[in-house]
C-alpha cells in the first residue's frame, strides 16, 4: 500500500498550505508553461477542471485560446472509461459523481491526436510516474501510450512537495515527459 500512504501524505501536505501560497505558485506554473512550451504550435491540448489542489489553469486557457487552438476535457464514464470532450464556449458542464465539471457532448478526440496533454497528479515520482486519486481513469485511457514511439507531450503541473523522492510507478502508469512545478522544470524523456 505505498502509494495509497504517499497520496494520503501529498494530500495532507496541500491541506497545510495557505490560499495565498497556491495563488503564488499557480501564476508562476503557469506562466513557465507558456514561455517553455510552444502553445501556438499545441493545436489540440487536454486539459482539466482543477480539483482540490490542482494547479489552476486560467492563464493557460487564456494563452491557449489566444492561438484558437483547441482544448479538450476528460469526462468518465461506466466501467471507469474516460473519453476527451471538446471545450466550447456554448458547452454544457455537468458535475461528474467526483464532483469535477465534465462537457455534456458527444465530441470526443483519441488520445494519440492530442499535441500536449496537462494531466493533473496528486504525485509524481522519480521516473516521472504518475500518481493519482487512486481511480486509474487516466492510467486505462491513455495504456496505449506507454509502449507507443508517438505520442503527446504529457505534463504534469504540479507543486513542489508534490515531487516524491522514491520509485512507485508500476509499468500501467502515465509517464510524464515534463513536470513544472513553482521553482523547476523536470524531464523524464
Amino acid at each position: 500500500m505505498l502509494k495509497n500512504n504517499i497520496r494520503k501524505s501529498l494530500l495532507e501536505q496541500g491541506q497545510r498550505l495557505s490560499d495565498k501560497f497556491f495563488l503564488e505558485a499557480d501564476l508562476v506554473i503557469q506562466r513557465t508553461v507558456i514561455e517553455k512550451i510552444n502553445i501556438e504550435a499545441s493545436k489540440n491540448n487536454l486539459l482539466y477542471f482543477p480539483f482540490r489542489k490542482e494547479a489552476k489553469l486560467d492563464l493557460l486557457i487564456k494563452e491557449i485560446n489566444n492561438h484558437q487552438n483547441n482544448i479538450y476535457i476528460p469526462r468518465i464514464f461506466e466501467n471507469k472509461k474516460m473519453k476527451f470532450n471538446l471545450l466550447q464556449e456554448n458547452s454544457i458542464l455537468k458535475k461528474n459523481k467526483f464532483g469535477i465539471n465534465e462537457i455534456m457532448s458527444e465530441d470526443f478526440i483519441d488520445p494519440f491526436l492530442f499535441d500536449t496533454m496537462f494531466i493533473p497528479l496528486v504525485g509524481v515520482d522519480i521516473n516521472g510516474c504518475r500518481l493519482g486519486y487512486g481511480g486509474g481513469f487516466f492510467d486505462r485511457a491513455l495504456s496505449k501510450m506507454n509502449t507507443s514511439k508517438i505520442k503527446p507531450l504529457i505534463v504534469g503541473l504540479c507543486y513542489d512537495f508534490q515531487i516524491v523522492d522514491e520509485e512507485f510507478g508500476e509499468p500501467h502508469d502515465v509517464k510524464y515527459d515534463l513536470v513544472i512545478t513553482e521553482t523547476n522544470i523536470l524531464s523524464y524523456s
